[in-house]
């Protein structure tokens, strides 16, 4: 079964008087601000907490107070995630690039942030984490059909995800149902 989320990224008080003070700093400079790096750093930022608030609401078979996120593959998104972050009861969350072939890439791992990996290359890489208590998300809808957990879809206004529930529930992982609760049904309003 697949599921829609919608998280829109929100702006927290002086963050917004932040933004349009550097935006203006710029503009009265007179220096080039190109559209297109601005979007991408939004989609950037709604990314990153999109990732942390699933992140937030996993449970792993032996807590932690570190969740270690392992980035792999080429990535459009993922600038401000790997920045890391504090998930709610003050675990925090260590982001890491490494490569598909890298043979700690399982022991070092909690949670896969898959980017933009080719079938073939996603399905060897699913085939090792089926044995790891591990959650996976990835930039490519399309993985969600053959067994990631989670699938994001990033528009302007904001970032959805696809959930594939049977890999979820195959995961080792507890996902807290809120995380669903916050979900639409494909093709509902």
């Amino acid at each position: 079964m697949v599921i829609f989320a919608r998280f829109l990224p929100t702006w927290v008080g002086g963050r917004q008087a932040a933004a349009l003070a550097a935006l203006c700093a710029l503009w009265l400079t007179g220096a080039p601000l190109r559209a297109q790096e601005i979007v991408t750093d939004e989609r950037s930022q709604a990314v990153a907490q999109t990732v942390l608030g699933i992140l937030g609401y996993t449970r792993w078979p032996s807590a932690s107070p570190v969740v270690r996120l392992c980035v792999v593959g080429p990535t459009e998104y993922a600038d401000e995630l790997l920045k890391g972050g504090t998930l709610p009861g003050e675990r925090s969350v260590q982001v890491r690039r490494m490569r598909l072939d890298d043979a700690e890439l399982l022991q070092l791992c909690d949670g896969i942030y898959a980017g933009m990996l080719d079938d073939a290359a996603w399905r060897e890489l699913r085939a090792r984490l089926e044995a790891q208590p591990l959650l996976s998300i990835s930039e490519r809808q399309e993985l969600c059909l053959i067994g990631c957990m989670f699938c994001l879809d990033v528009r302007a206004g904001g970032v959805t995800f696809e959930t594939n529930l049977d890999s979820v529930a195959r995961s080792g992982v507890r996902v807290n149902p809120r995380v669903l609760q916050l979900a639409r049904r494909k093709g509902s309003t």
